[in-house]
């Protein structure tokens, strides 16, 4: 056949970690790859591809390898980029490595790299119920968390987080925070933060509970809440 290929050919091969085909792509074809294959390739934590690409073709990566492997928990690839690539990355690697639960990703972006984070990190880490890395982020960082922080930790049912933060940290939380709980049917967050909190709930607790027939949770809110 005469119709060639497109760089993506190698982007793709990259990515999913065909290493034959990308050797026989460099050797057989001119199209050639662009900065898609090395950032894929260290989003999937296939290293030896990323050492490849970065001593064999030009075209190097963007902050998005970086970003990505340690979204993924890729810390080898990580240490890599961080040692031999000059992109760097953005406060995106430590929020989704946090997000993520990759505490030793977090620590080591914190020892060995400028850009930290944002408040995303301990608000998306409490909603995924990774107390450690709250904890962490608490005690060695300084940007802290918004109110969503409890609050989504609260729509996904961690007790233990949203206890946590009630005890340790002053941002609080909002009527979401309950009314999240009663749509996921979370009656013990409900009940803990009915008995420890002030912000209560709106009539959305009452409306999403019964769409999704959370019965005891639409029990509890009636005797609670009566006049929602």
């Amino acid at each position: 056949r005469s119709e060639g290929c497109t760089s993506q050919a190698m982007d793709l091969a990259a990515e999913v970690g065909h290493f034959h085909v990308l050797e026989w792509l460099h050797a057989n074809c001119s199209e050639g790859c662009t900065k898609v294959a090395m950032d894929k390739a260290a989003q999937r934590g296939h290293l030896s591809m990323v050492e490849w690409l970065h001593a064999n073709r030009s075209e190097g990566c963007t902050k998005v390898a970086m970003d990505s492997a340690a979204r993924c928990g890729h810390l080898a690839v990580v240490k890599w980029l961080h040692a031999n690539r000059s992109e760097g990355c953005t406060k995106v690697a430590m929020d989704k490595a946090a997000q993520r639960g990759h505490l030793s990703m977090v620590e080591w972006l914190h020892a060995n790299r400028s850009e930290g984070c944002t408040t995303e990190a301990m608000d998306m880490a409490a909603e995924k119920g990774h107390l450690a890395v709250v904890e962490w982020l608490h005690n060695n960082r300084t940007e802290g968390c918004t109110s969503e922080a409890l609050d989504g930790a609260a729509s996904k049912g961690h007790l233990s987080v949203v206890k946590w933060l009630h005890a340790n940290r002053s941002e609080g939380c909002t009527t979401e925070a309950m009314d999240r709980a009663a749509a996921h049917g979370h009656l013990c967050v409900m009940e803990w933060l009915h008995a420890n909190r002030s912000e209560g709930c709106t009539s959305d607790a009452k409306r999403s509970s019964a769409i999704h027939r959370h019965q005891l949770v639409l029990a509890w809110l009636n005797t609670n809440y009566p006049h929602l």
